[in-house]
């Protein structure tokens, strides 16, 4: 009679995605995983092909926990990375085969509806909480409060989270949870989003082995109580850890010499005549006899191959077969890309008012420039109108140019390096939309754009001396000083999305500015540069900048010699120029986030 009446509650609470705890989770959206065929060549510049993965076939149940294991170089990991849709053929790279949940192709769009992929190195959001991170996931994937907080208190519940869940994650540049904390936190974070398969890259990589014991214990859990597929690559695990596993995948120079449950391993390997030694781990025995340091285990190989072809293959093709064809329910993104953008700015702002080392930084920066431009130009603006007097009010407003270029753009390349791999892993969970990234990070970075420079400008403008006859001269100037920053942060954001090392863009920035500073019409007047070379000045952000400025500032000046404005040469006008920086802001945005989605389809 009870049975009766829970059962219809049970299904429904399926059907309409609002389960409150993980026991609720049991026997739903059960996915086995398998491939076929799979090969996986690497071709080098020269054009030689090097075999990482062999013809392949292979089955992962729902509800248990598969483990992947070979020595370095075996395969484990591109495995992983075939079984995550993350490798694609390509002139270096050739992939053949299929890759099925329950007996259905997908793909890296398709994959992250249903599944989860965990990277080895644990990448999450700094400042943020373990609960805040997992609720940061919650409001972006569900829009019922109720059902958003059961999924962060749930996750947080499964993962062991509750003594850590208010302190900050941290990272290299803050101090925070523990290691072992942050690979549950990691695996939260795809929890939350209630994944039927979780991919795990090397999970007990760095940790000790009772966090490692206890991380592979959690994910058991998951696979028995909540029948979800849990798949990941190891290395050498402990014996306790061994004893966790359902099944076990062996990979000798890229192809499998054992697949099938952990209880036959023993038996199998002892009946093909390599007994492991009595009380001895046997994942120690296995690593030990499928190194390629010995010879006599590279004589052995074609003898585990062949027995693997005549023994488990067949039995491998028929569990393929077997393998469950239930229709797979793909996880939806319920949020607008409005609410979205605000979630990433919210999160953004939390982030630089817990690290404020940042905001010290680019606060500080403005002060110190804006005391040092300030005497180190003093009262130059006040003196009579000579040829020297010109030449230092030129300089400093072309310093002025740079200064504002440069401390609004090294700042953001280096910053968005750091969150370079976050959006990554997030985009790919499908979160947000890279649009919704881009203009979160946009709008955050507008109001440092905004306050540097006013602060700086108001600090030198009278401490120079500059043109201030009247109060729009004043607003006109520091309106274009904001312009150029904008332009610099724009820059600098192009930059941080177009190159993947910081190194790279730290190093090939400068050289890409160079031209641009040398062909802006200080160093060298516009009318003399040679037109097959000349034509560098009209993409130059600083050639605005500089035109405007100085415009603005030798406006109502007389000078000895004649018109300053003549003799730098300008042409464009300080509107047309004040025009120009602003369609460069756009244009120059738009280039970031197409930089921004090609970083996107090239993660893999």
């Amino acid at each position: 009679m009870q049975e009766t009446e829970i059962q219809p509650q049970i299904e429904a609470g399926r059907l309409n995605d609002t389960v409150q705890s993980a026991k609720s989770l049991r026997c739903r959206r059960v996915v086995d995983i398998a491939f076929q065929n799979i090969e996986y060549q690497v071709v080098d510049q020269k054009g030689h092909k090097r075999d990482i993965l062999r013809n392949l076939h292979g089955y992962c149940p729902g509800g248990e926990v598969t483990a992947i294991l070979g020595a370095s170089g075996a395969g484990k990991t591109s495995l992983l990375n075939i079984l995550a849709a993350r490798v694609y053929s390509s002139k270096t790279v050739k992939l053949k085969g299929k890759v099925l949940a329950n007996q259905m192709e997908y793909d890296s769009e398709t994959f992250s509806n249903f599944a989860a992929y965990v990277m080895q190195n644990d990448v999450l959001f700094e400042t943020l909480t373990p609960r805040e991170a997992l609720q940061f996931v919650a409001d972006l994937k569900y829009t019922d409060p109720e059902l958003k907080q059961s999924r962060v208190e749930d996750t947080i519940k499964t993962m062991k989270l509750e003594r850590c869940q208010n302190a900050i994650i941290g990272g290299p540049s803050l101090k925070g949870i523990s290691g072992g904390e942050r690979k549950r936190t990691s695996i939260g974070f795809e929890l939350v989003t209630n994944p039927s398969c979780i991919l795990l890259d090397e999970p007990t990589s760095g940790l000790d082995s009772f966090t490692a014991f206890q991380i592979i214990y959690e994910l058991q859990l998951l696979a028995h109580e909540q029948d979800r597929t849990i798949i990941f690559t190891i290395h050498q695990p402990s014996s306790d850890i061994y004893l966790l596993f359902d099944r076990v995948m062996l990979l000798v120079q890229g192809k499998f010499i054992y697949q099938g449950h952990r209880t036959k391993l023993v038996g199998y390997f002892k009946g093909i005549g390599f007994p492991c030694p009595d009380h001895s781990n046997p994942m120690d025995y296995m690593m030990s006899i499928m190194h390629q340091e010995s010879q006599i285990n590279i004589d052995n190989f074609p003898i585990y191959f062949d027995q693997y072809e005549k023994q488990l293959h067949p039995q491998v093709l028929e569990e393929i077969k077997e393998s469950s064809k239930t229709e797979l329910v793909y996880k939806q993104v319920e949020t607008s890309t409005a609410f979205q953008i605000n979630l990433i700015a919210k999160r953004a702002i939390k982030g630089f008012v817990r690290d404020k080392m940042i905001i010290k930084q680019r606060v500080g920066m403005a002060i110190f420039m804006g005391l040092l431009l300030g005497y180190s130009y003093y009262g130059i603006g006040e003196d009579s109108g000579t040829f020297a007097d010109y030449t230092s009010m030129s300089g400093c407003m072309f310093f002025l140019c740079i200064n504002l270029t440069m401390s609004s753009l090294f700042p953001v390349v280096l910053q968005f390096a750091t969150e370079r791999d976050v959006f990554l892993r997030e985009e790919n969970s499908k979160l947000y939309t890279t649009f919704s990234y881009f203009m979160g990070k946009s709008f955050v970075e507008i109001p440092f754009c905004l306050i540097s420079p006013i602060m700086q400008e108001l600090i030198l403008y009278w401490m120079i001396g500059l043109n201030s006859k009247d109060g729009g001269v004043v607003v006109t100037h520091i309106f274009i000083a904001i312009l150029t920053c904008l332009n610099g942060n724009s820059m600098g954001l192009m930059a941080g999305c177009a190159f993947n090392d910081i190194k790279v863009a730290t190093s090939i920035v400068p050289l890409i500015l160079l031209p641009l500073i040398i062909f802006s019409g200080f160093f060298a007047n516009s009318k003399q540069f040679f037109v097959w070379i000349g034509w560098i000045q009209y993409i130059s952000p600083v050639k605005y900048s500089f035109e405007a400025l100085a415009t603005n500032e030798f406006d109502g000046r007389s000078y000895e010699f004649g018109d300053p404005i003549d003799t730098l040469g300008f042409e464009v006008g300080q509107w047309e120029s004040v025009g120009i920086l602003i369609a460069f802001v756009v244009a120059i945005r738009f280039g970031a986030y197409m930089f921004l989605n090609i970083l996107r389809s090239k993660q893999q």
